[in-house]
């Protein structure tokens, strides 16, 4: 009997030790690394702190005395954890889908991450073709990639284009079926761009296309990435749209003061449930295992004067990462 209820004991902790863990850095978020990494799995700590009050609930039921009153308190002690982590995940889920926008000015944006351009290039031409894209983002886009995109109709398909690309990760490029101007590097590691896009009926929209330091290390250059998007994006006058790989979750203290300073995301906004992006399902293997999807990285934001009504992920062969699109008006 001791040994049930210690074994019992032994799955709480196990459960509650990193569902804690997570909670303290999504809250505080502390300089290393680690942490900046460990806020990417906030989602996540919603089942830990459900399964561990599952376990407690039973010891409620069963035990008597001592055990089951530390039960109960350790229940009361997370239910708000439990609301708290709730109510972080809710965002892709509860609300309305904005669906006001102007006749003709609905467009779609695809991002997509080619992962050192291993990418399948006919596979990326088809999903942007298949969903009707009118500015495509490319990331990790290297000369080779670019050469094979072309062949198999990217100039056809986006008569504009802007970025650069480069070998290995550094490379990031748009193609837009609108004219496309007035293209200023971004002061961040990799490639990172920020353009005007014409939409018809002489709309004018600021995009910029970016891929952030992932938070490796100690996260600095992480950090030092996502401090240049922010002044690139905050106070524009134009609308803007931020896409790309962006290396961080909503979770994270760059993108939720980019939500501050009105910043949306598209798929939040238009309640399309929760998407993550890395890694690719079935791209990565532990033990011989596939892994799932895990991580909601890649982004298409947008300020207000624009709204998101569809968003979706997409499985491109050859990289880690899921295309997002998503489908986009001016209000």
């Amino acid at each position: 009997m001791r040994l049930r209820w210690l074994l019992l004991s032994l799955v709480v902790v196990a459960l509650l030790v990193p569902a804690v863990m997570i909670t303290v850095a999504r809250m505080l978020e502390p300089g290393g690394g680690r942490w900046v990494r460990l806020v990417s799995f906030t989602p996540y700590a919603v089942a830990l702190y459900a399964l561990a009050m599952l376990f407690l609930l039973v010891v409620v039921a069963a035990g008597r005395g001592f055990r089951r009153r530390a039960a109960g308190t350790v229940c009361v002690l997370i239910l708000p954890l439990l609301a708290l982590h709730l109510w972080w995940a809710s965002g892709p889920y509860v609300g309305q889908p904005a669906a006001s926008a102007k006749q003709g000015e609905v467009f779609t944006v695809m991002s997509s991450n080619l992962s050192f351009g291993d990418a399948d290039p006919a596979r990326v031409m088809s999903v942007a073709l298949r969903n009707d894209a009118d500015i495509l983002v490319l990331t990790e886009i290297t000369p080779t990639t670019l050469v094979r995109l072309r062949a198999a109709g990217l100039d056809q398909a986006f008569p504009f284009a802007r970025g650069k690309a480069a070998p290995g990760v550094s490379g990031t490029m748009v193609f837009s079926t609108f004219r496309l101007s007035r293209a200023e590097p971004l002061d961040t590691t990799f490639g990172g761009y920020r353009m005007t896009v014409a939409l018809p009926g002489q709309e004018r929209v600021r995009l910029i296309a970016v891929h952030p330091y992932p938070p490796t290390g100690d996260a600095r250059d992480w950090r030092a990435d996502h401090a240049a998007l922010r002044r690139a994006a905050v106070g524009a006058e134009a609308p803007t749209i931020i896409a790309g790989d962006l290396n961080a979750t909503l979770d994270h203290a760059p993108l939720r003061e980019l939500a501050g300073r009105g910043f949306a995301d598209a798929a939040e906004q238009a309640t399309s449930g929760w998407q993550p992006t890395w890694p690719a399902a079935g791209e990565r293997r532990v033990l011989g295992v596939p892994v799932p999807s895990l991580l909601a990285i890649d982004h298409v934001l947008v300020t207000d004067e624009l709204v998101a009504t569809q968003t979706q992920s997409v499985t491109i062969e050859g990289t880690d990462h899921r295309a997002l699109v998503a489908r986009l008006a001016l209000r």
